[in-house]
C-alpha cells in the first residue's frame, strides 16, 4: 500500500462518513423487519393450530367426547327458572287417649282420624217348622163290641223306600207312616199295620196331610173299664218318631 492510500484509509477510520439517511428511518426499517419475521411465525403457528384442531375433531367418535378447548368464548348459558314442587305427604293417624274433659293424654288407646267401618250381616235361614202328628180316637160301643175311628193329621217327612225311591205321589197320609199298633186293654192280641219297606234315612220332602180310617172291631168277653191305646209312627226332622193316644172304654 502506498502512503497516499494508507493516509486515506486512516482518515476513513478516524472520521466515518455521515449517515446517508435519517436515523429514525433506519430504526423503523429494522423494526418492520422484526415484525415481518414475527408475523410469519404467528401465521405458521396458526396454521399448525388449525391442523391440530382438525385432527382432534376427527378423533371425536364417542357421543360423550368433548370438543377441544378453543379461545373462542362460548355462548352464555340459558338459565331456566323452575318452580319447586311441594308434595304433601299425609301423616299417619296418631293415637291418643282422651280424658273425661276431652283433653288428649299420652298413651294412646283411641285412634283419631276417620276409620273404615263395616257391618257384616249374617243371614240365618229360618228354622223348619216342627214335624208332629195329632191322633184323634172316636169310639162307638154297641154292647160289648167296640168300633173306633182314628184320625191322624199333621206335618211329616215323606219316607223313601229301602232302595232310595220316593213313594208315589198319591200315597195316603196313613200309608206314609211306618206302621200302627194298638191294644184293647183286655190282654188280647194287639192289632195294627205294617208300614212296609220304607225308611226315614235321607228323606227330606215335607208333607202335610190328614186321614180318617176305621180299625178292626173288638168284642170284650166281660164288662169292665178298659184302656185302649193307639200308636202310629212317622218320619220327622230328626228321624222317626211315634205318637200315641189312649182312651177309656166302659163296657157293661
Amino acid at each position: 500500500m502506498t502512503d497516499d492510500l494508507k493516509h486515506k484509509f486512516e482518515q476513513l477510520v478516524a472520521d466515518p462518513p455521515p449517515p446517508s439517511g435519517v436515523p429514525s428511518e433506519s430504526v423503523f426499517a429494522r423494526v418492520r423487519s422484526v415484525r415481518r419475521r414475527r408475523t410469519a411465525g404467528v401465521v405458521t403457528l396458526a396454521a399448525a393450530a388449525v391442523v391440530a384442531v382438525t385432527v382432534a375433531a376427527g378423533n371425536l367418535t364417542d357421543i360423550n367426547s368433548s370438543p377441544p378447548v378453543a379461545n373462542t368464548p362460548s355462548a352464555p348459558a340459558t338459565v331456566v327458572a323452575t318452580t319447586p314442587t311441594i308434595v304433601n305427604t299425609p301423616k299417619p293417624f296418631q293415637s291418643r287417649t282422651v280424658g273425661p274433659s276431652g283433653t288428649p293424654k299420652p298413651g294412646s288407646g283411641v285412634t283419631t282420624g276417620a276409620k273404615a267401618t263395616g257391618t257384616r250381616t249374617t243371614t240365618t235361614p229360618p228354622a223348619a217348622p216342627p214335624t208332629s202328628v195329632d191322633v184323634k180316637l172316636d169310639p162307638t160301643i154297641n154292647g160289648r163290641t167296640v168300633t173306633i175311628n182314628v184320625t191322624v193329621s199333621g206335618t211329616v217327612i215323606r219316607p223313601i223306600t229301602s232302595e232310595g225311591q220316593q213313594l208315589p205321589a198319591d200315597t195316603s197320609f196313613l200309608n206314609l207312616s211306618g206302621g200302627t199298633n194298638y191294644t184293647w186293654g183286655d190282654g188280647q192280641l194287639p192289632g195294627g199295620s205294617d208300614g212296609g219297606a220304607v225308611t226315614c234315612e235321607n228323606a227330606k220332602k215335607r208333607t202335610t196331610g190328614r186321614e180318617t180310617y176305621r180299625i178292626d172291631t173288638h168284642t170284650y168277653t166281660k164288662p169292665g173299664t178298659y184302656t185302649f191305646r193307639y200308636t202310629v209312627g212317622y218320619c220327622g226332622n230328626d228321624g222317626p218318631f211315634d205318637t200315641s193316644k189312649t182312651i177309656k172304654l166302659v163296657i157293661k
